[in-house]
């Protein structure tokens, strides 16, 4: 069988011949816009999140964060080491020296 005859009933039409193309209206000029504008950003964004999240490291302020998180870690530590001792008692203590 020949492909051209072959059309299960449809008028045999090349492709692209029946293609409509839209208007080129306003929408599709925003959309445009918004394509391109994308493209163009799309490289560098990914800098800018890095640079914005990351701005404590650059200024110094992670330092206190890193000091202030200690503090409270170990004050934190030392409070449940006290009421550790309180209900449990003292520790056992071992000598490993025979």
């Amino acid at each position: 069988m020949n492909d051209a005859q072959f059309s299960f009933n449809r008028p045999y039409k090349p492709f692209g011949m029946n293609i409509k193309v839209p208007e080129i209206g306003e929408k599709t000029l925003q959309q445009a816009g918004s394509t391109l504008g994308n493209i163009a950003k799309a490289p560098v964004e990914p800098l800018f999140k890095f640079l914005e999240e990351g701005e404590p490291v650059f200024n110094g302020d992670i330092n206190f964060q890193i000091n202030k998180l200690f503090a409270e870690s170990f004050t934190i530590g030392s409070a449940m080491r006290m009421e550790d001792e309180k209900m449990n008692g003292m520790p056992p203590s071992f000598d490993m020296h025979f």
